[in-house]
């Protein structure tokens, strides 16, 4: 590091007094030989920096760009770069060491030894598949190494869902049949009108989204469509918006109408039950009280309060959860991919157990380890290969 003057490139004039820092090829981030200039931190001097440096011959990097000339050079692994745009984006330090602990390269270092163990397996098949004669068969001891792998990115995926609310915004979904009061119940939640109401059925027709914390937890509180039979394709739409919410949300609040019979229809697994309307039924709904449920008017606020603790405990419970949760795959793609691989693999093992061709069952687990490994970023055909000649010495 050298303390400097930057100097304009055509008329020589001061820019600024900076520190300067060579790295060496191998020694700067991304792998490459590069020059860091750190310079205070006026806007208007550091537009003039940058100016002059791009009259010099440089141009602007594109979003992300070193993270992936370091994954391209092979300083970081994809799971690795992926952990540097979630330290970029954290909001919590829960989520802080989520992204540290990915980037140290230990769930890359636990995700490649399953990939290992997944190509010992693959080799053994396709080895007893074309070299029969050549190795000794253990089909129960493979068999047990399939499901144990299985079992174990079942785990990943856990863990993962345990993060989410670590990661993101904790999911808090109103749903409930049309005029029930969740419209009113997510402005009553938030302490401001935000969602429109009116006494028409069916008012709400998209999801509608916004921003709280409850439980000092950050929140996002989703108001959904009425749930029923839809007569229309735009009410069917809604209907589908709201269900998908639902299925995507860590709390699923079922807000009933406590004046009306409860429909029938509804399929919904709700994590809190609320009774509204209080202000015009008083202490005692049409129907007897689910188990737990809460009574609450957003017109008159009765309930709100406990409700909005009662939200903020279950946000609360799950961020302890997320906090410790043992995290290898974090973020929609890496699950995905551990997802899939685990569907092909539990494939594998019932096919195993079935005694399917040996060829579908190879088949399964050359995609389940494709899909593992892109996790990380890594190919798989060549690592096949070299595992199947070094394990069993067909050549020999």
């Amino acid at each position: 590091m050298t303390r400097v003057v930057l100097r304009h490139p055509s008329t020589g004039r001061p820019l600024d007094e900076a520190l300067v820092v060579f790295f060496e090829e191998g020694a700067s981030y991304t792998g490459e030989e590069s020059v860091e200039l750190h310079c205070h931190g006026g806007p208007a001097l550091l537009r003039g920096v940058l100016d002059a440096c791009i009259q010099a011959g440089a141009r602007p990097a594109a979003p992300g760009e070193f993270t992936r000339r370091a994954l391209a050079s092979g300083r970081i692994d994809l799971l690795q770069a992926e952990a540097i745009a979630l330290l970029v984006e954290a909001e919590r330090e829960e989520a802080v060491a989520l992204g540290l602990d990915a980037l140290s390269g230990r769930p890359s270092g636990a995700v490649l030894d399953l990939a290992d163990r997944l190509t010992d397996c693959l080799a053994e098949c396709e080895a007893a598949l074309d070299f029969p004669e050549d190795v000794e068969w253990d089909p129960e001891g493979l068999l047990s190494r399939m499901e144990d792998a299985a079992a174990e990115t079942g785990r990943w995926l856990q863990a993962a869902r345990s993060a989410r609310a670590v990661l993101t915004r904790f999911k808090v979904a109103l749903v409930g049949p049309p005029n029930a009061g969740k419209s009113s119940i997510f402005n009553a939640l938030l302490g401001h009108p935000r969602a429109i109401v009116h006494p028409e059925p069916g008012t709400t027709r998209d999801v509608v989204s916004e921003s709280l914390v409850l439980g000092g937890v950050p929140c996002e509180l989703l108001d959904t469509a009425g749930l029923r039979d839809a007569t229309t394709e735009v009410e069917a739409e809604g209907v589908t918006r709201a269900m998908n919410a639902a299925s995507d949300a860590e709390c699923v609040v079922l807000v009933l109408d406590g004046t009306a019979p409860v429909p029938k229809s509804l399929d919904i697994s709700p994590d809190i039950v609320v009774v509204n309307k209080a202000d015009i039924f008083g202490g005692v709904p049409v129907f007897d009280l689910p188990p737990g449920a809460m009574v609450t008017s957003a017109k008159d606020g009765r309930g709100i309060a406990e409700l909005r603790a009662a939200i903020g405990a279950k946000a609360s419970a799950a961020m302890a959860a997320g906090s410790v949760a043992d995290c290898v795959v974090f973020g929609e793609r890496q699950e995905q991919a551990v997802a899939d691989a685990r569907f092909r693999l539990l494939s594998a093992v019932e096919g195993m157990r079935q005694g399917a061709p040996m060829e579908v069952i190879a088949a399964e687990m050359r995609f389940a380890l494709e899909r593992l490994l892109e996790v990380t970023g890594r190919v798989v055909s060549e690592a096949v290969l070299d595992r199947v000649f070094q394990r069993f010495c067909v050549g020999k």
